[in-house]
């Protein structure tokens, strides 16, 4: 389980590029234990290499959405979704010969990955502890923003729910105060006594209108959001030049959205 400090990042999801330019990050902060919340694969042109930092480097790590879909097929996804979750598995499934090595210890890996993990009064999540892999936990600027679902969340958190998936940065507390990072500070100090869902954002394809990657610092009750700039039009032109993946992949992730 990690130590304090240490770094949260989710929805890498096959971005080499922001991957490394987070991890150099990590390593500049003297950062060593790192907490992965999933999706490590899908959308991306790199699913094996991302998987193997992972691998390398996440101290605790719990399955995505996308990672589950990769392994047991690409239910409920939209079509450009599922058209990534076939071409990641094209990339990954071991074949019959390959009993050993770098693609059977990948598969395994994504295979055996746990869907929640609890440690003292820190849960670790991709979605939510309501729907592990499934459940999308808004902010309150958002049209699916549910005060229900909230106090359904909060009632089975201990009091710190790390998690991802909606690829949005948001600080919930459990009176459904929210907080945006990308309104301007990134640091919050947690209160004595109160419950917190925190969003970490996405490595590998944000969604708020920044492009830079993000991902989140956590220590001693204090939460550190940070963006880091990578080579986007490197991975853009990996994308473009797949043709199971499709140029919106691409053009998303120069917008941020």
């Amino acid at each position: 389980m990690p130590k304090q400090p240490f770094a949260v990042m989710s929805d890498i999801h096959a971005n080499l590029e922001a991957m490394e330019a987070v991890h150099a990050d990590i390593n500049g902060l003297g950062i060593s234990q790192v907490v992965c919340l999933g999706d490590v694969v899908g959308y991306g042109p790199n699913p094996s290499e991302a998987t193997d930092f992972v691998m390398a480097h996440a101290t605790v790590i719990v399955a995505g959405n996308h990672d589950w879909a990769v392994i047991n097929k690409p239910f409920g996804f939209n079509r450009v979704a599922a058209e990534a979750i076939e071409y990641t598995r094209d990339m990954m499934e071991p074949k019959f010969y390959q009993l050993f090595g770098g693609t059977h210890d990948r598969w395994h890996f994504l295979e055996n990955l746990p869907q929640l993990i609890e440690d003292g009064d820190s849960t670790f999540v991709h979605g939510s502890v309501r729907e592990p892999l499934s459940d999308y936990c808004f902010g309150d600027t958002h049209q699916l923003w549910n005060p229900a679902q909230i106090d359904e969340i909060f009632a089975q958190v201990r009091r710190i729910c790390f998690c991802g998936h909606t690829h949005l940065p948001v600080v919930v507390r459990d009176d459904k105060t929210c907080w945006y990072p990308s309104l301007g500070a990134t640091d919050l100090t947690l209160e004595p006594g109160r419950k917190y869902i925190v969003n970490v954002g996405s490595v590998g394809q944000p969604r708020d209108g920044d492009p830079r990657a993000c991902y989140a610092v956590f220590s001693e009750d204090r939460v550190c959001f940070r963006r880091i700039t990578y080579d986007v039009e490197a991975i853009v032109q990996k994308i473009l030049a797949i043709d199971a993946l499709e140029d919106r992949l691409a053009d998303r992730l120069r917008r941020g959205k």
